[in-house]
């Protein structure tokens, strides 16, 4: 870097420096590359690309192709990015201790943290594996509900949203499958599902007729549980 850039790179305040730094890596393809380099090129920059917000705001999953190819550096930026409240590398961290290290109680801790900050498909995964275990099986009835009826923190309320509970987690379906390939070789291996006692529950309500925007049929359950059940089982499908 130049002698003249680098005065005038000193004139900046230190707030637009931050700014700058998240502007690149909430647009980078590889964002961690690019802010080692930016990190690297001055002390104000070194200073400036270090901030919370910086962490927060890094897109960690455009970084899942480093997981393959350093895995323990991929966790260590996780890791980086979590502590400073990034919701995504908390998602990613709980399904890495829950499927990969086999310590469940710290991936629940970071599913819960990032789904206090807000995060829908922290949320999801964390009522579809709290629904697998039948001492925990109520919460995850009651995280799933909080979810579909879009009460979690930061969240618009389903009136601001004008989006159905039912399409929200049908997306939020899909990305924690997603998420849950990238990290993990883990499969659920579901037993066959016992059929309802009530010969009414689990029909599709308008025969022929999807969701628009789901793409998907309306059933009606007779409880929370087969609603919830039947949702696991759609999950298991996709991965």
């Amino acid at each position: 870097m130049t002698t003249a850039m680098a005065t005038d790179i000193d004139s900046l305040p230190q707030d637009l420096l931050v700014d700058l730094c998240v502007s690149i890596v909430s647009s980078s393809p590889t964002p961690r590359k690019d802010i080692m380099r930016l990190r690297a090129s001055c002390r104000r920059f070194h200073e400036a690309s270090g901030a919370r917000k910086v962490g927060q705001c890094m897109p960690v999953r455009r970084e899942r192709v480093f997981h393959w190819l350093d895995a323990k550096g991929y966790f260590a930026f996780l890791r980086s990015c979590a502590e400073c409240g990034n919701l995504e590398a908390s998602l990613f961290l709980g399904l890495d201790e829950i499927y990969n290290r086999r310590r469940k109680s710290l991936g629940l801790h970071h599913l819960h943290k990032a789904m206090k900050g807000g995060h829908r498909v922290a949320a999801y995964t964390l009522g579809i594996i709290l629904l697998q275990d039948p001492e925990t099986q109520p919460l995850g009835i009651k995280t799933l509900n909080k979810l579909a009826a879009m009460d979690l923190p930061g969240a618009p309320s389903a009136h601001e949203s004008l989006i159905s509970g039912d399409v929200l987690i049908a997306t939020s379906r899909r990305e924690a499958a997603s998420a849950m390939r990238d990290l993990t070789w883990t499969r659920l291996h579901l037993r066959p599902r016992r059929p309802c006692t009530n010969r009414l529950c689990g029909r599709v309500e308008k025969a022929g007729k999807a969701n628009p925007w789901s793409g998907e049929e309306s059933y009606r359950f007779c409880s929370q549980l087969c609603r919830w059940t039947h949702e696991l089982y759609k999950f298991s499908e996709l991965i």
